[in-house]
């Protein structure tokens, strides 16, 4: 009967070992061929750049929308001026010929030229004149007059003229009532000057107005300071300091009276 062999321990391991290295070989193939079966059904990209992709494509259809869009437009308007340099075919007709204008006819559109000319030169000069009278008042109102004149009584209302009359002529006979004559004739002298004024003169404050009122009231006639009465009254005062007699002043006092409406 044949010998049995012994078992050798270190084939045993080497075998062992080999078997271990190709199961663990052939397991890392078969997981490596699994991740790549995957990798393939998902796609090599991530997300990320994915979204990049159709962000871009989206971009690229836009910019080619646009640009069709524009080609368009270019053509269209290429399209309206071709139209436009067409030759009219009634730009080659005879023209209807263009009446003549007379000779009356240029006179009077002449004529209407110049009164129109007249009429601008006119509201013009007047525009000139009425700014020149408005700095010329402005100056009159800014700057105060030094030069007076004695024989004038100087006054800034009606009530200071009264006042300044009555010392002035305070040798006449009595008025019965002269500051009342003198105030109604002020007052219906401003009714009257103070729409002109503003008519005249628009654009002013009312108290320049009544200045202005006020240096007319002075010099018009309508002012009893101004009137012959009043002219006489300084001729009887000089006569009538001037006279002894008592009974003498006292007729012409009655004269005088009956002059001056007293």
């Amino acid at each position: 009967m044949p010998k049995k062999m012994g078992t050798n321990s270190k084939a045993e391991a080497a075998r062992a070992r080999k078997s271990a290295a190709e199961a663990e070989k052939k397991e890392r193939e078969t997981r490596e061929t699994e991740e790549r079966y995957w990798k393939d059904a998902e796609g090599s990209k991530s997300r990320a750049a994915k979204k990049r992709e159709e962000e871009a494509e989206k971009r690229a259809e836009m910019a080619a929308r646009r640009a069709e869009n524009r080609k368009i437009a270019e053509q269209e308007q290429l399209d309206l001026e071709k139209a436009a340099r067409k030759p009219d075919p009634k730009a080659n007709r005879v023209s209807a010929p263009v009446p003549k204008v007379t000779e009356a006819e240029l006179a009077r559109r002449r004529e209407e030229e110049r009164l129109r000319l007249e009429r601008e030169a006119e509201a013009a000069k007047k525009r000139q004149s009425r700014t020149a009278e408005e700095e010329e008042y402005e100056r009159m109102v800014l700057v105060s007059n030094t030069n007076r004149d004695d024989s004038i009584i100087e006054a800034h209302s009606v009530d200071e003229a009264i006042a300044k009359m009555v010392v002035t002529d305070g040798t006449l006979p009595p008025d019965r009532h002269p500051e009342r004559r003198l105030k109604a004739s002020f007052k219906a002298f401003e009714e009257a000057e103070l729409p002109r004024l503003k008519e005249e003169k628009p654009g002013l404050a009312l108290h320049q107005y009544k200045d202005m009122i006020w240096k007319l009231w002075k010099k018009s006639p309508d002012n009893p300071l101004n009137q012959v009465s009043w002219i006489f009254a300084v001729l009887w005062r000089k006569f009538y300091n001037n006279t002894d007699s008592k009974l003498l002043k006292s007729v012409n006092s009655g004269i005088m009276c009956t002059i001056l409406g007293y």
